[in-house]
């Protein structure tokens, strides 16, 4: 009975063993082939998951929503609230030095806008964006810069007139009805701190509702640069970046 028994679990146990050898086989060929790999400068990486997307409202869809769910969040309150406020707020251009804010009015400024400048100094941007626009107006809250500016430029207006002084920027768009302003060059010196140039964006784009907002500042534009969305972060996407 013991030799039979024997030969029952060695018969019994012989797939098993031959499965992990099988196993064992492919393992080492696979860490064989890793290595080979490696050994070549090939980036091993975490294999992707399918990313969440982003509505065009600005709401983050899971990458679990079904096509039942996604249709429900394309007619929700939230979806039409969020399109709502992006259709009405302008868009943001960012420039760190003169030569790219004078670059962006070239590129950006028509023959059919109206153009506010705010932190016209002595008119030296002042004289590009005027000569591009229909309307241009400029702003600072130095008397003395204002009258050279005047001087320099003497058919196109200047106002004495602080950045922050909201009560005087409606007042003056007022002036322009029924037309708007629908271009703002905002620079108030371009190393200006961040919390003060974001508060400053705030009182143009609920005062004015220009199309395009320039801004000059670099603090600003470098906060940008260095910035992502979690969305396309690697690490929410399970994507291992290669090293250098």
């Amino acid at each position: 009975m013991a030799a039979g028994d024997d030969a029952s679990s060695s018969q019994k146990t012989s797939p098993i063993a031959a499965a992990a050898l099988v196993v064992a086989t492919a393992a080492g060929a696979l860490g064989f082939v890793a290595g080979v790999l490696a050994s070549r400068g090939w980036p091993l990486r975490k294999a992707r998951r399918r990313r969440d997307e982003i509505c065009q409202c600005g709401a983050i869809l899971p990458h679990t929503c079904t096509a039942e769910e996604l249709a429900r969040h394309k007619t929700s309150v939230r979806h039409r609230k969020n399109l709502h406020q992006l259709s009405n707020a302008p868009q943001v251009v960012v420039c760190e030095e003169v030569g790219e804010y004078r670059s962006a009015a070239v590129g950006l400024v028509n023959a059919k806008d109206n153009v506010l400048e705010v932190g016209c100094h002595v008119g030296g941007t002042s004289k590009v964006i005027a000569g591009l626009c229909r309307k241009f107006v400029g702003i600072d809250r130095q008397p003395d810069l204002v009258a050279q500016a005047r001087k320099n430029l003497p058919d196109h207006q200047f106002e004495i007139i602080d950045a922050f002084d909201a009560q005087k920027i409606l007042a003056l768009a007022q002036t322009m009805k029924p037309a708007r302003f629908t271009k703002v060059f905002v620079d108030i010196s371009g190393s200006r701190e961040l919390s003060t140039v974001v508060r400053l964006m705030g009182v143009y784009e609920n005062a004015l509702r220009p199309d395009v907002l320039i801004v000059k500042s670099q603090p600003l534009k470098r906060l940008l640069l260095r910035a992502r969305l979690w969305i396309n972060h690697p690490a929410c996407i399970g994507y291992v970046e290669p090293e250098p």
